[in-house]
């Protein structure tokens, strides 16, 4: 998660999503034709269509071929050399010999060898670079899969978009609808007499304004269904259908994040299935993976080794011909001071780990923050749904009488019409506080990396 991107405008706020919310999507272009989607489908489509999740099985592939190379340090690997050296001094005997010479060794010389080493005990180096190698890969797969759990913050964000949208234009329409019927009615009152020609021009007017919000919310809800689709890859008609989740939240996800989360001891690991929490483990396994390698570093090992090759002189040194020789033995290495050097490497990675921890705290002080915010969203969405039913009634009885007093001509189409505003503004307010209501609970339970019940 983002922190960066704390908040935007109220309804476009935080970038979040939920793993099984169900949406129902429904073709218009066919009324039997329907499609059950939640955003649980639209955040695997959305994943399966970004680039980037390709990129575990080509860093899988990648760790594989490392593993490889790191494997065939076991066997012994064929090694050709060739060296041609001139030297100052030769060894000679100090003595004559009369009727008869003894040979001085060159003083160039050639060699063309080819050794092998087979490691007989490597104190377990190719296995602890093996499992670093494995550590590493499934560092880099949990990083990917943190990048890629933020799809699911552009997903809802165009889901719960173009559910506003939807909502107030099904409002708006509901109004239009109204007003077509008083419009008629009106126009017939006119041509009797029984009304002024302004009533209708004060409907119209408003007709013309209901026009104009319209086009502006299809604009907008166009829009976020265009970059549902960019996202997911899929095609959703304009004319798409989206219903509003029930997701009510439990007492557990409404605790402080400390009381769910504890770095200390992980018993509770339905509130670390944050990718990031996956990610921070990876790392600290691969530190000490790291470490536990550094320590054999200090180890003795022992090989055997075969030399064969030509030479001039081979290793007659008083041969002055090219002769062939061998050499084969048992050979130990150690290094004595590498322990200080691995005591130091050693430490570097505790205190990496130490970093590490102190970093997965500040992510989980940076949840508590984070949804502090959203949780009271939550409590006055709640307490605002319960107001709105109250309002809606009140509105609607404002309405009724004002609809009567203009049908017996005891008030003006401008007042009634001003009712009919105040009952489709409650309308409007009520169905967004829905839509944001389950949009702030998605929002809380995906930011904490809870399942939804």
């Amino acid at each position: 998660m983002s922190m960066r991107q704390r908040r935007r405008p109220r309804w476009l706020g935080w970038r979040t999503a939920a793993a099984l919310v169900s949406v129902l999507v429904l073709s218009p272009s066919a009324a039997r034709a329907q499609e059950v989607l939640s955003l649980a489908q639209l955040h695997a489509d959305a994943i399966a269509h970004d680039a980037r999740s390709r990129t575990p099985a080509l860093l899988r592939e990648a760790s594989a071929l490392r593993d490889r190379v790191i494997a065939t340090d076991r066997f012994a690997q064929p090694q050709l050399n060739a060296q041609a050296t001139h030297q100052s001094d030769v060894t000679e005997l100090p003595i004559r010999i009369p009727g008869s010479s003894i040979p001085t060794p060159p003083y160039s010389r050639y060699q063309l060898t080819l050794d092998l080493e087979q490691p007989l005990y490597d104190a377990g180096a190719v296995k602890a670079r093996r499992a670093v190698e494995r550590g590493r890969l499934s560092e880099a797969e949990s990083d990917v899969a943190q990048q890629l759990f933020r799809l699911r913050f552009d997903v809802n964000v165009a889901v719960f978009t173009a559910l506003l949208q939807q909502e107030q234009l099904d409002a708006l329409d509901a109004t239009r609808t109204l007003l077509d019927q008083r419009m008629l009615e009106a126009a017939a009152r006119v041509r009797e007499g029984a009304a002024l020609a302004r009533d209708t021009s004060v409907i119209r007017a408003e007709l013309l304004r209901l026009d104009e919000a319209r086009a502006n919310v299809v604009s907008r809800h166009r829009a976020a269904l265009r970059t549902l689709a960019s996202l997911t890859g899929r095609t959703f008609d304009s004319a798409v259908r989206l219903r509003v989740p029930d997701m009510p939240v439990s007492e557990a996800a409404r605790a402080p994040v400390a009381a769910s989360v504890s770095l200390m001891s992980k018993a509770n690991e339905l509130a670390r299935t944050r990718p990031e929490f996956a990610r921070f483990d990876a790392t600290r396994a691969r530190l000490e993976l790291e470490g536990r390698a550094a320590a054999v570093d200090a180890r003795p090992r022992v090989s055997a080794f075969v030399q064969a090759g030509v030479g001039q002189p081979g290793l007659n040194q008083l041969r002055p011909d090219a002769d062939a020789f061998y050499l084969a033995g048992i050979r130990a290495n150690w290094r004595p001071f590498a322990r200080g050097d691995a005591n130091r490497r050693a430490e570097q990675t505790r205190l990496q780990q130490r970093m590490t921890d102190l970093e997965e705290r500040a992510f989980v002080e940076a949840l508590e923050r984070a949804t502090i915010a959203e949780r009271e969203e939550i409590s006055t969405l709640e307490d605002a749904r319960a107001r709105d039913r109250a309002v809606i009634t009140a509105r609607e009885q404002i309405e009724q009488i004002a609809r009567l007093e203009f049908e017996e001509g005891t008030t003006t189409a401008a007042a009634w019409i001003s009712t009919q505003s105040d009952l489709l503004a409650a309308r409007i307010a009520a169905r967004r506080h829905l839509v944001e209501l389950s949009y702030a609970r998605v929002r809380l339970l995906t930011t904490l990396g809870l399942p939804l019940p």
